[in-house]
């Protein structure tokens, strides 16, 4: 089989008029999100150029963009990383979220149908099942969309989009410093946070949800090595 057909199976396919770059982008995204690209993975140039059946230069473009983002970090004569966030930068995100969903929460609780409230109580339940069963990876997937869909509630494109890097950053914290047990309890936060919310308690739900942000930092094991190495075109070529 020739190289070029090996490759139009390997890489995400990509609808007729899309941005082949933003595809890719977004690919290398979710597997952050996930966990599966855990902190420190190298992200070698000539390897994602083969898997994505693009240019090297495209490469270079998507993964200036994920530099913008702070998901990945291009180190000169080394190449490009998925960030390791510090832990002076795990403590900022976390007070930058606090601030951000605060003001979310609020707005939530003054104005959303309860019926709204149904498909964020199945994020939680889903988190749950997920921790029951040690996964983690999956846990800190559906916790992070829980605090984004909640976000979105609000109808402020400014606040949601402020919000959605650091969500990400969070995935990158959790996967040097998250340890197994802290999903679980973080969702009896949310759920509380939904109670609050359904009955319009706008000051209580926004303060319980500061309360659930310092509880979900609290639960890292700030001296947590991150993941072993991964095989970065395995990772890649995996449909979701």
């Amino acid at each position: 089989m020739s190289k070029s057909a090996k490759n139009s199976k390997s890489h995400p396919s990509a609808e007729p008029g899309d941005d082949i770059e933003e595809v890719i982008v977004e690919h290398i995204r979710t597997r952050v999100l996930i966990g599966a690209l855990p902190p420190g993975t190298k992200l070698g140039e000539e390897l994602l150029a083969e898997t994505f059946g693009v240019t090297r230069s495209r490469i270079r473009q998507c993964l200036q963009r994920l530099s913008y983002e702070q998901l990945v970090e291009l180190k000169a004569n080394r190449g490009a990383f998925i960030a390791s966030p510090g832990i002076k930068d795990a403590k900022d995100i976390f007070e930058a979220r606090r601030v951000i969903e605060r003001v979310t929460t609020e707005i939530v609780a003054r104005t959303v149908l309860t019926h709204r409230l149904r498909d964020l109580r199945r994020k939680v339940d889903a988190q749950e099942t997920a921790a029951l069963h040690g996964n983690r990876k999956m846990a800190i997937t559906e916790a992070g969309d829980f605090h984004r869909r909640l976000s979105s509630l609000a109808h402020n494109a400014a606040l949601a989009g402020a919000l959605e890097p650091l969500i990400l950053r969070t995935a990158l914290i959790f996967g040097l410093y998250g340890n197994s047990g802290a999903m679980f309890s973080v969702a009896e936060h949310h759920h509380r946070i939904l109670d609050l919310i359904e009955i319009g308690d706008s000051n209580e739900a926004a303060s319980a949800m500061e309360r659930c942000l310092y509880a979900l930092e609290g639960n890292l094991d700030l001296r947590r090595v991150g993941d072993a190495a991964v095989d970065v075109r395995r990772v890649l070529q995996r449909i979701l």
